[in-house]
């Protein structure tokens, strides 16, 4: 079999499968590597994904969702809450069986899938340019070239290293999370939680996420330059204690969540970045999975467009970037400047948020407002967080 593709993911997570799966639908050759014996494990997600986030796959298959979101619970550090309902918000995903089933439907279409195989280092040409990649497979040191490389190697992306491209992230900027299943009692299905507070997730926030069945996501995410030492799976076992009376751990993952920020790489010559790897995640929340899911189908579809017209330069895979900051770019710098004035609230802002939001929404459908406009709204309706705006600006 040969060793030459047209392109390399190296990842099959959302963003690398979407990609390939892309790729191989218009023909080219794609070869889809992934280090683990297993797509979709180990597991190292919260699982929730909006509607329209999960749209982007096309046709959805119903094994991979564990449960409809319907609710939403915010509690403030007081214990004051505000429940909204939101018809159709969101999904819980199966991860394991969504990212798997999503390997093997770019595999249907053509692609070339090898797990066990771990790229370990970037081919360089006479001139310098990247043409391939060096793996480890099944114990077996072995080499690939290819036109166009796909980097979906996650928050440690070893291919931004080997591009001389800066990987390093600032205390302030990563989300250090930790996330048990549980089974439990006391949860109300088809409603997710977000417990706030700078002594229980300093820098972050605590979740609940129901999968049905009794099951649900709990987990915790905290910055760790506010945490003094603490660990994210101390202050997870303190919210939990406090949150259920009864409940059993069946599995636990852990992980780091990038912020996004300006300085977020997303092309260098024939090298693309997709999903965590190129930082592009929601900064307040840390949601990742809809911006992966676009961004490799983006990066797909301008490499499928390079590859296709040979008289085209290299320039042309900038394309990519231009093209998914374009729907994403706002959204993604106003949630880093939102993430800015959040790491900077108190307890006491919390509460007032919450008791605004309490009265905000239950004169509104959450159906019609986005995340965006309830944001700009508080900003609006708290003097001390306009006071946090003009210090940033």
């Amino acid at each position: 079999m040969s060793n030459r593709y047209d392109c390399i993911v190296i990842g099959a997570g959302p963003a690398g499968s979407m990609a390939s799966l892309i790729l191989a639908k218009e023909r080219h050759k794609v070869l889809l590597i992934e280090k683990h014996k297993e797509v979709g494990k180990p597991l190292c997600c919260a699982e929730a994904i909006s509607s329209k986030g999960l749209s982007i796959c096309g046709e959805v298959d119903p094994d991979w969702v564990s449960a409809e979101i319907h609710k939403v619970l915010l509690v403030s550090p007081s214990g004051n809450e505000v429940r909204v309902s939101y018809p159709a918000a969101g999904l819980v995903l199966n991860r394991k069986i969504f990212d798997r089933g999503l390997a093997l439907k770019a595999r249907s279409l053509g692609a070339e899938l090898k797990v066990k195989t771990q790229a370990v280092g970037l081919i360089k040409d006479n001139k310098g340019k990247t043409c391939g990649i060096k793996v480890k497979e099944n114990g077996k040191d072995l080499e690939y070239q290819a036109k166009v490389i796909i980097a979906a190697d996650g928050i440690e992306s070893l291919v931004r290293r080997w591009a001389g491209i800066n990987n390093s992230l600032s205390l302030d900027e990563i989300g250090s999370a930790y996330q048990y299943l549980l089974e439990v009692e006391d949860i109300e299905e088809g409603c997710v939680e977000f417990h706030l507070s700078t002594k229980m997730a300093p820098g972050g926030y605590a979740w609940v996420f129901p999968k049905g069945k009794g099951m649900a996501n709990v987990g915790l995410t905290a910055t760790p330059v506010f945490t003094h030492d603490l660990k994210s799976k101390e202050l997870l076992d303190f919210f939990v204690m406090k949150r259920f009376k009864k409940f059993a751990i069946r599995e636990w993952m852990t992980g780091g969540i990038p912020a996004y920020t300006r300085k977020s790489k997303l092309v260098k010559e024939n090298l693309l970045f997709v999903g965590d790897a190129a930082r592009v995640v929601d900064s307040l929340s840390g949601a990742g999975i809809t911006n992966a899911l676009l961004s490799g189908k983006i990066a797909g579809k301008v490499t499928s467009e390079f590859l296709r017209d040979g008289n085209v330069s290299q320039e042309y895979l900038k394309r990519y970037k231009e093209e998914f900051l374009k729907i994403k770019g706002r959204e993604l710098r106003f949630y880093s400047f939102c993430r800015k004035i959040y790491l900077r609230m108190t307890d006491d802002d919390f509460d007032q948020v919450i008791e605004f939001l309490k009265l905000y929404l239950n004169t509104k459908k959450l159906e019609e407002l986005t995340p965006l406009e309830i944001l700009k709204t508080v900003l609006r309706s708290n003097p001390k967080l306009l006071l946090l705006i003009r210090h940033l600006v």
